[in-house]
């Protein structure tokens, strides 16, 4: 049986999330701070025949993610869920996200692996002492957007900036950038920030100011910050040479997350 859940199913949703919370950690952030009944976010759950919970999906804004402590769960209900929205993206575990494959071709041909990585504690490394690391409030989230649009790596990337917003002043989102020339042309920035850990994202730099060591200041500073508050910096990557950048920093492969773009 599938149905929507309710903050009456909170204690038994993070008792089958916690075992795996690190590659939870978005949808464990997303309850914490929005919560069972959000214009934002929707929980559906799979409870088997002892009406235990065995699987859940969440949708935050336009954004799926599935979990099931094993690939024995309700993909195809799963999969009408999401097919029932005009714009989705797809992520999460990928022995979890592969068995909607067949009931949504289409993710199949988006289909991005990545590496999932932990920090436990930052090594020290040179960083450009010459530049200002700036924090984002709201009136710099349209600047960063529209830098982030030229990002080749990103491909075509839809931001909503109202939400980015809401994070910012809700807390449970962190933006650091670098300016040159009065223009943002280095960004990183946390996401799903929840009492124990903070996924790191959104990385760029603009293509004419690569190579000074600009993303190597932000990560270190966010992540430091991220550190002192009792919190893990994780991330997930693909491309090879940022993640020289991450594996520098104190960054550890921990599993396989799975994106469809």
């Amino acid at each position: 049986m599938i149905r929507k859940l309710t903050v009456s199913d909170n204690e038994e949703v993070m008792a089958l999330l916690k075992p795996e919370a690190t590659l939870n950690l978005f949808i464990i952030g997303d309850i914490e701070n929005f919560g069972y009944e959000s214009d934002v976010q929707d929980l559906w759950g799979e409870f088997d025949s002892e009406d235990k919970l065995h699987a859940l999906l969440l949708r935050f804004d336009t954004f799926f993610l599935p979990y099931s402590k094993d690939a024995n769960f309700g993909a195809k209900a799963f999969s009408e869920i999401i097919a029932k929205h005009d714009t989705y993206e797809v992520s999460g575990i990928s022995r979890v996200t592969k068995e909607l494959e067949p009931f949504l071709p289409e993710l199949a041909e988006k289909r991005q692996d990545t590496y999932f990585c932990e920090c436990e504690h930052v090594n020290r490394i040179s960083v450009n002492q010459d530049v200002i690391v700036r924090t984002a409030v709201a009136e710099d989230v349209a600047p960063i957007i529209k830098m982030r649009k030229h990002i080749k790596e990103f491909g075509s990337r839809d931001e909503n900036e109202e939400l980015i917003i809401r994070q910012i002043e809700k807390g449970v989102k962190r933006i650091y950038y670098i300016e040159q020339d009065q223009e943002v042309v280095a960004v990183a920035e946390t996401s799903a920030e929840n009492s124990f850990s903070a996924m790191i994202t959104g990385v760029a730099t603009s293509d004419g100011y690569r190579q000074r060591g600009f993303a190597s200041t932000l990560l270190k500073k966010l992540c430091c910050d991220v550190l002192a508050e009792g919190k893990k910096p994780c991330l997930f990557y693909d491309n090879p040479v940022a993640g020289e950048i991450y594996h520098r920093l104190g960054f550890e492969h921990t599993g396989d997350f799975v994106m469809y773009k």
